[in-house]
């Protein structure tokens, strides 16, 4: 049996995931912010052969008092790279925890529509006691459960509107057929919503949504899994491999009992690099951007749910390609150090090296 692509997200948030990736770099907070060099990383990506791009986000500075962490709103930068690109998935990182639900659900299906089916949502929880009060709300305590009920009511939402509810009769002067918009009734926990979307069906229909493992609670329909995608990450490649291999279990159900069945989600591996560029060893790099960091009184200490790769491009290929032997592994998600430096040699030296090995597809377009 043939194993299917692997899947290749770029993180292409800011100037790199590295704390110190801005402020070592020589970008100004405008530039770190600038429209047309995400025009031009996300278009460098896609003609690499990256699947999806995904762009963080949150209320807050990636790095409190560093003005060069500032964002602008993910599903705006996402829209605005929608027309300079026409095949990589592009994947805002919306939070569950305290946007209106009915927004989120309209903002994701209107950029389903500008991407003309590319959309995608990273189902993102937000803890800690800042956020609430820069929204004037009180602290959501279980943050799990409230992001199983905000993807929940999204999905209710796209699926308002039927396929065909747009008929665009101009004989009868209809732009709808209303028996095809349906109401939705939701009462979750803390918030409820009634109504049918204002935004026509997503091409898609469902965009797909991807969350880190854990951040949303299992549904209540055991039939339709509310995420697709199901980030992890760890210590090294044989816990990620462990992790992959029980997350397919779980949703197999024992003896291969699940009732997920196709639907079962897919699990896609976090990696952080630092890779040799420029002459200098990954290694070193990374020292210089931890040391930066230090110097500013910021934390070096990555996600626990990603996995870190420094060094060598060739062996970072090998890496990602035992992954893509593994049945239960559908693809990795790449965090670089710096974007400006590492995305030049995933495009040169990686990702051409994984499509002669037939590990990746060939770029679309």
């Amino acid at each position: 049996m043939p194993v299917p692509p692997l899947l290749v997200g770029l993180d292409v948030d800011g100037a790199g995931a590295h704390p110190a990736a801005a402020a070592l770099s020589g970008l100004s907070p405008a530039e770190v912010v600038s429209g047309a060099r995400l025009a031009r990383t996300v278009r460098h990506a896609e003609n690499a052969g990256v699947t999806f791009a995904t762009f963080a986000d949150a209320v807050l500075p990636a790095v409190p008092g560093d003005p060069a962490s500032a964002r602008l709103e993910a599903v705006t930068r996402a829209a605005f790279v929608a027309r300079t690109t026409t095949a990589i998935g592009l994947v805002p990182e919306v939070p569950t925890t305290y946007p209106e639900p009915f927004h989120v659900a309209t903002q994701l299906a209107s950029l389903d529509h500008a991407t003309s089916g590319r959309a995608g949502w990273l189902a993102a929880v937000t803890p800690g006691d800042a956020t609430p009060a820069a929204y004037g709300r009180p602290a959501v305590t279980d943050l799990c459960r409230e992001a199983r009920d905000v993807v929940q009511v999204v999905r209710d939402l796209w699926d308002s509107w039927e396929d065909d509810a747009v008929i665009r009769d101009v004989a009868t002067g209809r732009y709808v057929d209303r028996d095809r918009i349906h109401r939705v009734d939701f009462a979750g926990a803390s918030f409820s919503v009634t109504g049918a979307l204002i935004t026509p069906r997503p091409p898609q229909g469902q965009p797909v949504v991807l969350a880190r493992a854990g951040d949303v609670a299992p549904g209540e329909r055991a039939d339709e899994p509310l995420v697709d995608v199901v980030l992890i990450g760890g210590d090294d490649v044989a816990g990620v491999r462990a992790a992959a291999a029980a997350l397919r279990e779980s949703a197999a159900g024992p003896h291969g009992s699940g009732t997920q069945g196709d639907r079962a989600p897919q699990v896609v591996v976090q990696v952080r690099v630092a890779l040799d560029a420029d002459g200098r060893a990954g290694r070193d790099r990374l020292a210089e951007l931890d040391a930066g960091a230090a110097r500013r009184g910021w934390s070096t200490a990555g996600p626990d749910d990603s996995l870190a790769w420094t060094g060598d491009p060739a062996r970072l290929v090998a890496l990602l390609t035992e992954l893509a032997g593994d049945p239960a592994v559908a693809g990795v998600r790449l965090l670089p150090a710096v974007l400006d430096v590492d995305l030049p040699v995933l495009a040169r030296d990686v990702l051409p090296a994984l499509r002669a090995a037939r590990v990746t597809a060939a770029p679309r377009g």
